[in-house]
């Protein structure tokens, strides 16, 4: 099975295979199987069966692998190649790889539009494909079309291939495809410690122009703009307002918890601690942690394993929900059989609205990652903009929103002479679960140039799950289902 990109035909184009299994020749002795000639009837070097065995250390199969048709409708060996090595071999992961896939389409496309040979290097410097690339790319950029760290990725994909046609294919450009210079920068590591590396940089690359608003933005994973207390308050009113338990649950999980959306929409039944947090419960307000990442079905950036932090009304909140009988209709739907595995936030249809990795066979190799979720926030902002005409944001602003919650509660006891400076900053990072201190710091920084944001969490959380326990409750009646 494959999906194809929206490039129109006459251009190179990504396509996506799915479920592609992985094999290579081998010697006789060595062979799992062997290919035969009526396999693949139109490819004219397979005469006769020979030995083929599953590529060592790599899984039976790819559940997606990109390839590249020319223009004429063929596939572009050379690229599909580099696509499969970089899988293979590289060990890059798929969405990485769909990304280089569509870097060099762009790539290619404009070569081709322009009559230019892939590896041509003669002439002067201007002529040569990369750095008409660059000077295609620059147009985009003046025509506020691309932004420079998207054409720097751009540029870095066309570069990984040429690379790879040196080090692989044995091509040797006639003159320089770029120039390179290296320089020492000191870092700080995760552990506090001073360290040097060196940086390597083309005269391809495009110079960021970084803005002198340091205080914008906090820099988590991306540029990330924590929300206003009062619009925390108009964000929990419109959503209660359009009705839709999920999108709620979902939100109030990453502002309680800072959780990515990554890990939030691959939450599991498991994941949720029974027989805690109920309304009358003292240690309602105490917190439970949810493992995540490497060996566990709920997924974390790079798959790094941890455990977040959830308040215990959370999790009764999520239990509420998941025994549900609006819930449990869908989960009826699903393929997944244990219930303990199956996921918290599934839509209408049965679907989770992110797969993980681990459940792709089981959706048709589906790589949905969240846009179902995407679309429900314009539909947020749309309706917050009618009463605050400034107001917008993305998900991820969640996580930095509880950041910035979670610090102002510490600053509060600090002012009481709880906590000291590192106590707060090492709660931070611990909970943000941040491998670089330097971006915990960010918070700090934040916080320090943005006075009007400074208030506690813990009052604003107590208001916040009494409003919620009674909205929840209530929205079992409001609708039988919901998209």
């Amino acid at each position: 099975m494959q999906t194809q990109d929206e490039n129109p035909k006459g251009q190179y184009r990504k396509v996506t295979l799915k479920n592609v299994p992985l094999w290579e020749p081998c010697a006789p002795a060595d062979a799992t199987e062997w290919l035969s000639p009526d396999t693949y009837p139109d490819a004219p070097s397979l005469d006769e069966p020979y030995p083929i065995r599953p590529i060592p250390l790599m899984e039976a199969s790819c559940p997606h692998l990109h390839v590249i048709l020319q223009p004429d409708g063929a596939l572009w060996r050379e690229g599909s190649l580099y696509l499969f090595e970089r899988i293979t071999v590289m060990g890059d992961k798929e969405q990485t790889v769909s990304g280089a896939a569509t870097d060099i389409c762009d790539f290619m496309n404009k070569l081709y539009s322009h009559g230019k040979d892939l590896l041509d290097f003669e002439g002067p410097k201007f002529k040569r494909p990369t750095y008409f690339y660059k000077s295609e790319l620059k147009k985009h950029i003046i025509a506020g079309e691309r932004s420079r760290s998207y054409c720097n990725r751009e540029i870095g994909s066309v570069q990984g291939m040429y690379r790879w046609f040196v080090n692989t294919r044995g091509f040797r450009p006639k003159q320089d495809m770029w120039e390179s210079k290296s320089r020492f920068v000191n870092y700080t590591d995760r552990h506090g410690l001073l360290q040097t590396k060196e940086v390597i940089s083309t005269d391809l690359t495009f110079r960021n122009s970084k803005s002198a608003l340091t205080g914008r933005f906090i820099k988590d994973g991306g540029n990330l703009k924590p929300i206003p207390r009062e619009n925390q308050q108009l964000l929990l009113d419109t959503l209660i307002a359009l009705e839709n338990p999920e999108m709620l649950l979902i939100h109030l999980v990453g502002i309680t918890s800072g959780m990515r959306i990554q890990s939030i929409s691959t939450l599991r039944h498991r994941s949720v601690k029974r027989g805690v947090g109920h309304a009358s419960d003292e240690y309602k307000f105490a917190l439970y942690g949810i493992e995540m990442g490497e060996g566990h079905l709920v997924e974390a950036k790079n798959g790094k394993e941890q455990t977040v932090l959830l308040p215990a009304w959370m999790h009764n909140i999520l239990d509420i929900y998941i025994n549900s009988p609006r819930h449990q209709t869908r989960a009826k739907l699903s393929p997944i059989q244990d219930p303990d595995d199956q996921y918290v936030f599934l839509t209408r249809t049965g679907k989770p609205y992110y797969i993980a990795k681990a459940d792709q066979k089981l959706f048709n190799y589906s790589t949905e990652k969240a846009s179902a979720l995407r679309q429900f926030c314009r539909k947020v902002i749309a309706q917050m903009q009618m009463k605050n005409k400034d107001f917008t944001y993305h998900l991820h602003d969640l996580r930095a929103t509880f950041g910035m919650n979670l610090l102002n509660d510490d600053m509060k006891k600090r002012d009481e002479g709880k906590m000291n400076q590192l106590e707060i900053l090492d709660h931070l990072k611990n909970r943000l679960n941040h491998e670089d201190i330097n971006v915990t710091m960010n918070y700090l920084r934040f916080y320090d140039e943005n006075p009007e944001l400074q208030q506690a969490q813990s009052d604003f959380e107590v208001h916040l799950e009494g409003l919620v326990r009674t909205e929840m409750l209530s929205h079992e009646k409001l609708r039988p289902d919901l998209p």
